[in-house]
């Protein structure tokens, strides 16, 4: 017998009509791969349906389920695929990593496998067809892009449309795109595109907080939907940051082109320079500038914070933006000058992954407080609430709101918390403020799930264990113990100024005491973990990447950020080793040992062969990695960006390698530290080794080094090394 399933739901009810006594015979060694992991998208589905509230129907196909089916092996959940990867990413029948280019819209057939794309796009030609890729490389899936903000509009949309705010109109809400957050020219035109798509029409824009930032969203913008004769209703170009007079030069003539641009504020001088410099362009415009006049916003800097790393630079102490008595300030400063019509726009930001939806509530809540203030008092033609960034991503698939790579909500909770609080702090007025448009600069969350970074594996080889055993490491732990320089620090009291300066003294040596007693104690604990771990699992293996993780992921270095690791295939076999993971830079910190989940360690398989063509290649996926990354690159030993390559969804099954681009090579990042290639590098060799006879030796093999990428090129990795007795 086949159970047939059917899902529906809407904004009150979710059911499932389970359809009994349907015959249907199928020969299973014929059905698709895909028909396993449709399973699984079907009960997360049917599990979120009778959670979640939707807005609109949702119908899911109807397809057989065959109770009997002994499913393959699947070894995703070691790395937790579900909980971070959902809807986007899973394992298929053939043990290989997959993207649903659609998320939950993904159709049985339309899953693209990763390890198929990474075959193909190496047997693709680039640089003119001069090269062929090389590792590392970034695959990046606009399909995705545009689910993510597909997701996003109809969270604020629906929120919009189920509390009444502003009459249920979906041109309440208009989000931003921050192009710090990936500054690369595909992903900043696809952001537009897909705003001004006909069957869209949500009106995106770009916030940028740079010069060079602001000269891209303008060039971008000029193809976005400006068909609206109300300027204010076109795609919002938002200009943050510190700024000078060419700054504000630049987006005042950007607004004259007819952008939308929205000038937000940071510090009160800086509308000294608007005024200036509107003052200067007015009168070089003549007529053209008869209706022309600024539109402005103000950053607020609220009292609300967030916990953790990305809430340090939050509150009243924060770096950016205005207390709201020095808001009101500039407010009364700008109808003083009659020009209290410039006003439009308040914009906040507490900090990135904000992790909790009451913080999120708390922040939107103080913020339209002073816009509604803004309105009432001082009588500002207010428009628009930019709410900033925040949404974060669930990195470690926990959905937990207790670190910093987690965060305790999904989308549509998020939008909803924003949207309620405002409504009812503009409602609770007296008189009521009309509700103001809802923006965001959501860059994190839009950008993450798009693009992951692939990384090829040179070796693996066998990390010697410490002298130490488990049981000496413990040992030295409780003694260090027993050595703790105690929590109770000498009390200042009240005496003379000298006497208080020696008492800071001794508190000031008697927290460095404590901070050395923890470090030594944390390297202890670190040993004995990867110590035990060693005795629990055998032989801790380094997998040497080709990669700089200077280069590729800069946040695991800079700031401790985790990303989502895993193999690309052969997950339908167990990994028995415990990996960490090398990168080839001369840097003792190119080393990955910190994993989600906690781990020191990341599973992986045993390398099969020294040759690439018989293993076919092991390929560990760094995944969410497409927001900062790229931007906060750098180039240390020299190493360059990666392969990107392009691949779109085919409607009804398969994909299209749109392009291959090959990461810059070394004549390309030589010239970044000020060497001119020609004249420093290449005539100077060129003249030695014809002087040393040896030019037509060295003139091959430093052509090939100046046109590829700096990353190891045809290297023939040995198979895993046997572990050291």
């Amino acid at each position: 017998m086949i159970s047939m399933f059917h899902v529906t739901s809407n904004a009150k009810h979710a059911k499932i009509i389970v359809v009994q006594h349907q015959h249907i015979f199928c020969n299973m060694l014929s059905c698709p791969s895909e028909f396993f992991s449709l399973i699984g998208r079907l009960i997360l589905s049917i599990t979120k349906n009778l959670t979640s509230k939707f807005s609109r129907e949702t119908i899911y196909p109807t397809y057989a389920i065959f109770p009997s089916i002994i499913m393959p092996k699947n070894y995703g959940a070691l790395y937790n695929v579900l909980g971070w990867g959902d809807p986007y990413f899973a394992v298929n029948a053939e043990g290989h990593l997959s993207v649903n280019p659609h998320g939950l819209k993904t159709m049985p057939g339309e899953e693209i496998d990763i390890h198929s794309v990474i075959k193909d796009a190496l047997k693709k030609p680039t640089n003119g067809n001069k090269s062929k890729p090389q590792f590392p490389m970034i695959l990046r899936f606009p399909d995705v892009l545009n689910n993510r903000l597909e997701t996003l509009h109809d969270a604020f949309h629906g929120a919009i449309g189920n509390t009444r705010y502003g009459n249920g109109s979906k041109s309440y809400y208009q989000g931003v795109f921050p192009i710090k957050v990936n500054h690369n020219k595909a992903v900043v035109q696809d952001m537009v595109a897909f705003g001004a798509a006909p069957e869209h029409k949500w009106k995106y824009g770009l916030e940028a907080g740079s010069k060079p930032e602001l000269l891209i969203a303008i060039s971008c913008l000029t193809k976005a939907d400006n068909s609206d004769t109300d300027i204010s209703k076109r795609p919002y170009l938002v200009c943050n940051g510190y700024k000078d007079a060419d700054y504000i030069s630049l987006a005042l003539s950007a607004r004259a082109m007819g952008l939308n641009v929205i000038i937000v504020l940071e510090m009160e001088e800086e509308l000294d320079i608007v005024t200036r410099e509107y003052n200067t362009l007015k009168a070089q415009l003549g007529d053209k500038a008869k209706d022309f006049k600024p539109a402005l916003g103000v950053r607020a800097k609220l009292l609300t914070k967030i916990p953790g790393h990305f809430g340090s630079t939050a509150g009243k102490h924060g770096k950016f933006g205005l207390l709201a008595e020095q808001i009101y300030d500039v407010a009364q400063k700008l109808d003083d000058e009659g020009n209290l019509s410039w006003l439009h726009l308040l914009h906040f930001h507490i900090g990135s992954m904000i992790p909790t939806t009451d913080i999120v509530y708390n922040a939107a809540s103080e913020a339209a407080g002073i816009y509604c203030r803004l309105v009432n008092e001082k009588g500002a033609p207010m428009t628009t609430l930019d709410c900033g960034g925040g949404l974060g991503v669930d990195y470690d698939g926990t959905r937990s709101g207790s670190s910093d790579m987690s965060v305790a909500y999904g989308i549509q909770e998020y939008a909803s918390s924003i949207v309620q609080a405002v409504r009812l702090k503009c409602a609770y007025q007296d008189p009521p403020v009309p509700v103001p448009v809802l923006c965001t600069e959501s860059g994190r969350a839009m950008a993450s799930h798009h693009s992951m970074i692939i990384l090829e594996a040179l070796s693996a080889i066998p990390e010697p264990q410490d002298e130490d055993t488990s049981e000496t490491l413990l040992s030295k732990i409780q003694d260090l113990h027993a050595k703790h320089p105690g929590t109770r620090a000498p009390a200042p009291a009240v005496m003379s100024n000298g006497a208080a300066s020696g008492a800071r003294a001794g508190i000031y040596s008697h927290a460095a005491e404590l901070k050395k007693h923890g470090i030594e104690m944390y390297k202890l604990g670190k040993k004995l973990g990867k110590r035990v771990v060693g005795d629990d699992a055998g032989a801790i293996y380094n997998y040497h990447m080709n990669l700089s993780i200077f280069s590729l992921v800069p946040d695991f270095w800079g700031i401790g950020q985790l990303f989502p690791m895993m193999p690309v295939s052969r997950l339908n076999e167990e990994p028995t080793l415990k990996g960490t993971l090398v990168d080839i830079t001369c840097d003792s910190d190119g080393k990955m040992e910190k994993f989600i989940g906690g781990g020191e360690t990341l599973p992986l398989h045993k390398l099969e062969s020294s040759e690439p063509e018989k293993a076919g290649g092991y390929y560990v996926a760094a995944l969410l990695s497409g927001a900062y990354q790229e931007a906060l690159s750098c180039k240390h030993n020299l190493f360059s960006g990666p392969t990107i390559v392009r691949v779109e969804a085919i409607e009804g099954g398969g994909y299209n390698i749109v392009s291959v681009d090959l990461g810059p090579t070394a004549e390309e990042i030589i010239p970044t530290m000020r060497y001119d290639v020609e004249e420093d590098i290449v005539k100077v060799i060129k003249d030695y080794a014809t002087k040393e006879g040896v030019w037509e030796a060295m003139q091959p093999p430093m052509t090939t080094g100046l046109t590829t990428m700096p990353y190891l090129n045809d290297y023939n990795a040995p198979a895993t090394v046997v572990p050291f007795p």
